[in-house]
């Protein structure tokens, strides 16, 4: 069989070409087939870098779409945050407007606490005078008594001066008459004595009835004002009630603003990391394109990365070699041998086309390897020829 067709090692292959490339065709052939095999591994290195570079532009397109969303999700944050501050201002205002009702509330309950401690005073101030009038009700009461039983008294000692009167006109009694000592007051004394009191008892009877009639009408403007500040106390509950519900909403959509605020930053900064991912990685691509158009790999690390695929490739054909070989060195019989397959077949160097032909009984010598021992022996320098 042909030395081409037959799976040897490198070595061995090189070596009979090297034998066998004695004719110009031959080395041309030669130097053709190992440049079509360059060209082969570059088309496939341009092809795998060609795949890079589409793995890398479909990342970058995918950070752009990732970008674009990411903007638009900003954007979208942004414009509720303008609409929740809008929010916010108009509870802002209803909160403003709520104080002003609680501020004017306010004052007016601290004028009617005013006004009902005025009115308190003044109940308090009638209520002493009524006190002190009614204190002066028993002085009135005595002094009726006393005027009862002076009247009585009187209508006695008239009783008693008819008698002695009578007695006194009788004639025939010998101490019909005895002298008193002291003064007694005439009757226009007695008159004015007793117009006096009645004109007292009058005046007393008149401020007690005045005491009375504003008592009456202070109860009545107490009872009044405190049916007032009930009223006012019902709507101040009413109204604190509203103004501690419209707090805790105005908290919860602080805390709800406060969130989407947050939110807001933390996307802010994912979209700021990526837009810097994104410059970043068209940079890189620019200078892969750079160095691409030099001539040079893409990057150090894209170039690590090749000789990597590169090593595997070179390890997977040297498997791949290794399990052929094996599949070759196995005979018919089933049993493996490692010896080298020996080429049978030569190129004649006059035939216009490069066929092969069987050696037959003549097949040359192959060498075989150099052991280890080649090392401790020397070159032989061949000595010149004198003639």
């Amino acid at each position: 069989m042909f030395l081409c067709s037959d799976p040897i090692s490198k070595v061995t292959w090189v070596r009979i070409m090297m034998f066998l490339c004695s004719d110009p065709i031959s080395k041309v052939t030669l130097v053709l087939h190992e440049m079509r095999q360059k060209r082969e591994e570059q088309k496939l290195n341009l092809g795998r870098l060609t795949h890079m570079i589409n793995y890398h532009e479909q990342n970058l397109l995918q950070m752009r779409k990732s970008h674009d969303n990411a903007v638009q999700s900003r954007n979208d944050r942004g414009v509720q945050l303008l609409e929740r501050e809008e929010e916010m201002c108009i509870f802002y205002e209803k909160v403003n407007v709520q104080e002003g009702l609680i501020r004017d509330g306010n004052i007016e309950m601290q004028a009617l606490e005013e006004e009902t401690r005025c009115l308190q005073m003044i109940t308090k101030e009638e209520g002493r005078q009524t006190a002190l009038s009614r204190k002066l009700v028993p002085c009135q009461r005595r002094l009726k008594g006393e005027s009862t039983m002076l009247q009585i008294q009187l209508a006695e000692c008239k009783e008693r001066m008819l008698e002695l009167e009578k007695a006194l006109e009788d004639p025939g009694q010998e101490n019909r008459a005895r002298e008193l000592e002291g003064n007694d007051p005439s009757p226009v004394e007695l008159i004015q004595k007793i117009e006096q009191l009645e004109v007292g008892l009058a005046e007393r009877e008149e401020l007690l009835l005045e005491k009375d009639l504003v008592f009456e009408q202070v109860t009545r403007l107490s009872q009044r004002i405190r049916a007032k500040a009930e009223n006012g106390k019902q709507d101040t509950l009413q109204l604190a009630k509203k103004v501690n519900e419209l707090q805790g909403r105005i908290k919860e959509s602080t805390r709800r603003m406060m969130a989407v605020v947050s939110e807001l930053s933390m996307r802010q900064a994912s979209a700021m990391t990526l837009q810097q991912e994104l410059k970043e990685r068209e940079l890189f691509l620019d200078t892969c394109h750079r160095r691409l158009d030099q001539g040079l790999p893409p990057s150090e690390d894209l170039e690590q990365e090749w000789q990597h695929i590169l090593r595997d490739e070179q390890r997977r054909q040297a498997d791949q070699q290794e399990k052929d070989r094996e599949e070759r060195s196995q005979l018919p019989s089933g049993v493996y041998t490692t010896a080298e397959a020996r080429p049978n077949a030569y190129i004649p160097l006059g035939d216009t086309l490069p066929l092969p032909k069987p050696y037959g009984a003549l097949a040359p010598f192959k060498p075989s390897e150099p052991g280890t021992n080649i090392r401790h022996i020397r070159k032989p320098e061949p000595k010149p020829i004198e003639i």
